[in-house]
């Protein structure tokens, strides 16, 4: 306790900083935005590889073997350099490319050498379902503007995968040297201007299993964005692209039995996606898809928060990348802001969306029409952002539903600067409007600063502030009334060489209050990172600090305690990626001693919580994946000892890919407080991108209050993607 009583103490010092800071905040920033546009540039670009390309008198047959005669007389682009475990030496083994067009498609053709053929693995599985395979990948950057892309590619088995669900051609084989690829790009399935004389920004990318590395075309610097580090394809000429029509429409029926009832349902809808101008598309979906959503697994609810939930929809997950803030991109920090959570969305009669990206600007455009039990409501989303600088980014957002009752509109601005390659600033403001309400005290707040080298000094400050009127309905928003400040230093070490290729550790001080200023809380977090090589992560955390709770009030609304809580703990994760017959392995362990509510979240009590989690995934065949996995978590009172919660979730998966058009695929979810769980089973046959027959089983047994419901259904669907 001494220990403890000393960090406090440091942790309160923290605290007078923090304030501090908080009153002179945007004078900071403001020596931030000067200090960092002034800093000598850490880092340039060699010379940019091209390629020049030339068209095809005869296009070559894809089927992997490149024994083509468009191949025979062009020289190829080779000279790979590793990224990965040492950046920036030659490429353990040689790779070749070729690259030619005609009016219709884009090919290249691949030879990656291989001094051990034998140790090629590659699996066989659905489209783009494959991870550390032997492959090669395709990189497009049609509008060379290093900032979007388009990625293409292919395992030693000929399965596709993609970065956008398009139609393509490819092939593979394993030969005596190595393997080689073929593939054929539709300029149909490209955006890109309609100018004559073209110039791509390109790059080439390899891993080799076996020696978990991975290589690129270029030399690619871990401190650099992937695109600006782009080589160039020139030569295209006389080519146009696709202002493509497609029609993807879909019927099925399924009959459910639950809890007694019966209910037949024959089904039809229909998706459309139209080019209405060079990398901007239209979608529309009419009677949405009811059969692909996988069934949710269990998570506990142990505390008043909502749980958040992973969107498997398609139409919705599809480019979702151009509704989001730029403090949710996955190279910002973990925000608690969401102005679209499209599950709201959760019974949509018909939904169209605009996305994409010309002249600089990404656009998102979104209207939805929602059946819900008092009648229907209408969603809409526009996301405009603009391409600013060399890799910076600032937009605007508007989300809002709307009924004949009711409606909630949310505002933001929005913002990403980059300077000097590894310094960030990061941030959004947002107003949120509903009717019936105050509409005061109703923004939401959040900016971050970071330098991000991949070695050396980590340095990071966030502040997130939610006021106690915002209620954003069309988003996801953990909690109100809240505001936090966090400090971040630490230090990387990259050794290319030996077991070890990557160590880091950082300290964090964190102060929270609410949105009035009144404090509710600080830790101070140590945490270190162990990369090893093969594959082997380790990683720890260690925690200590106080902290008071929001609960429910008798108005049913979150209030915060009048006490804190001490805080401390840990835990350890552990991560080995092996392929093969052992695939992966993870563990996490963890305890902390901290607050745990009663089961309606009106009280909270100090106490102790344990977790275990644990996957193991296994691959005794290239076409056959077996997983296992189960959240354990056991809270405990303080005062009395008592175990108040002690529960398990656990999933498992089986997936057979009997050959490459046709599978069979069961999950199964369950949790053992309440015995319940469910059951998908997956049979199709896949012949295209898009184009599939299967034949699903669901089973469910759930309780609701004091009753056990249970039920299954089945649903045969087909589909079919038409392009004009």
């Amino acid at each position: 306790m001494h220990k403890y009583r000393k960090l406090n103490t440091h942790l309160k010092k923290m605290e007078g900083i923090v304030i501090m800071v908080q009153k002179h905040f945007m004078v900071l920033i403001t020596l931030f935005v000067i200090l960092f546009s002034t800093l000598p540039a850490g880092f340039a670009q060699d010379s940019i590889k091209t390629i020049q390309i030339s068209p095809a008198e005869i296009p070559p047959k894809i089927d992997g073997r490149i024994d083509d005669t468009c191949w025979e007389n062009l020289h190829p682009a080779s000279g790979f350099i590793q990224h990965d475990p040492v950046n920036g030496v030659k490429a353990s083994e040689e790779t070749l490319v070729w690259a030619t067009y005609d009016r219709h498609y884009l090919y290249f053709a691949f030879l990656m050498k291989d001094t051990q053929p034998d140790k090629i693995w590659a699996e066989l599985t659905p489209r783009n379902d494959y991870e550390n395979n032997d492959a090669i990948t395709l990189i497009l950057d049609t509008y060379n503007d290093r900032r979007t892309s388009i990625s293409f590619t292919v395992n030693p088995k000929g399965v596709q995968k993609n970065s956008v669900e398009t139609i393509w051609k490819s092939e593979a084989v394993v030969r005596n040297d190595g393997w080689s690829a073929e593939m054929a790009i539709p300029f149909k399935s490209l955006r890109f201007s309609p100018e004559n004389n073209q110039v791509w920004g390109i790059n080439f990318k390899r891993y080799i299993h076996r020696l978990y590395e991975t290589d690129y075309w270029t030399n690619v610097s871990r401190d650099l964005s992937l695109l600006q580090q782009s080589g160039e394809l020139q030569g295209l000429s006389g080519i146009r692209p696709g202002y493509n029509l497609e029609f993807f429409p879909y019927a099925g029926y399924r009959t459910s039995h639950w809890d007694g009832d019966k209910d037949n349902k024959l089904a039809a809808g229909i998706d459309v996606k139209y080019g209405i101008l060079p990398n901007l598309i239209l979608d529309l979906t009419a009677s949405p898809d009811f059969s692909e959503v996988e069934s949710d697994p269990f998570i506990y609810q142990l505390s008043p928060y909502e749980n958040y939930f992973q969107e498997n929809r398609p139409f919705f997950s599809e480019g979702s990348q151009y509704f989001k803030l730029a403090t949710e991109q996955e190279y910002s920090w973990n925000s608690s802001l969401n102005l679209f959570y499209s599950r709201r969305i959760d019974s949509p009669k018909i939904a169209a969306k605009i996305s994409g990206k010309t002249g600089g600007y990404s656009f998102g455009v979104l209207g939805a029409l929602n059946d819900e039990e008092d009648g229907d409501s209408l969603f809409t989303v526009l996301r405009v952002q603009k391409d600013i600088f060399k890799n910076s980014q600032i937009g605007i957002y508007y989300a809002g539903s709307s009924s004949s009752e009711d409606y909630n509109r949310n505002f933001a601005l929005d913002y990403n600067f980059n300077f000097k390659d590894i310094y960030y600033i990061r941030g959004a403001s947002a107003l949120s409007y509903n009717k019936n309400l105050p509409n005061k005290n109703n923004g939401l707040h959040l900016l971050q600063f970071n330098r991000e080298p991949d070695a050396g000094l980590q340095l990071s400050f966030d502040f997130q502030r939610i006021e106690a009127g915002a209620d954003v309905r069309t988003g996801f928003i953990e909690r109100i009334d809240y505001q936090s400040f966090e400090g971040m230093a630490g230090y990387a070490w990259r050794f290319n060489g030996g077991a070890v290729k990557r160590f880091s550790m950082d300290l964090t001080g964190t102060l929270r209050q609410d949105a009035s200023g009144h404090l509710t809380g600080n830790s101070a977090d140590f945490m270190f990172f162990l990369d090893f090589f093969p594959q082997i992560d380790i990683n720890g955390r260690f925690e200590l600090g106080k902290s008071k709770h929001q609960i429910v009030n008798t108005d049913n609304e979150l209030v915060w305690t009048d006490n804190f809580i001490k805080t401390y703990g840990g835990d350890i994760d552990f991560s080995w990626e092996r392929g093969g017959f052992l695939k992966e392995i993870d563990i996490e362990a963890g305890w902390e001693k901290r607050g745990v509510y009663n089961d309606e979240f009106t009280a909270v009590e100090p106490g102790s919580q344990t977790g275990l989690e644990a996957e193991l995934t296994l691959r005794p065949m290239s076409n056959l994946q077996f997983s296992v996995s189960g959240d354990w978590i056991r809270q405990v009172v303080e005062r009395t000892g008592e175990v108040v919660f002690d529960g398990l979730t656990y999933a498992t998966a089986l997936h057979y890919q009997i050959t490459r058009n046709l599978f069979l695929s069961t999950r199964l979810f369950g949790e053992t407080r309440e015995n319940q769980y469910n059951l998908d089973v997956l049979i199709g046959y896949y012949f295209g991108a898009g184009n599939i027959i299967q034949l699903s089983y669901k089973k469910s047994q759930r309780k609701e209050g004091f009753e056990r419901e249970g039920g299954y259904s089945i649903t045969l669907k087909v589909s079919y993607l038409l392009r004009l």
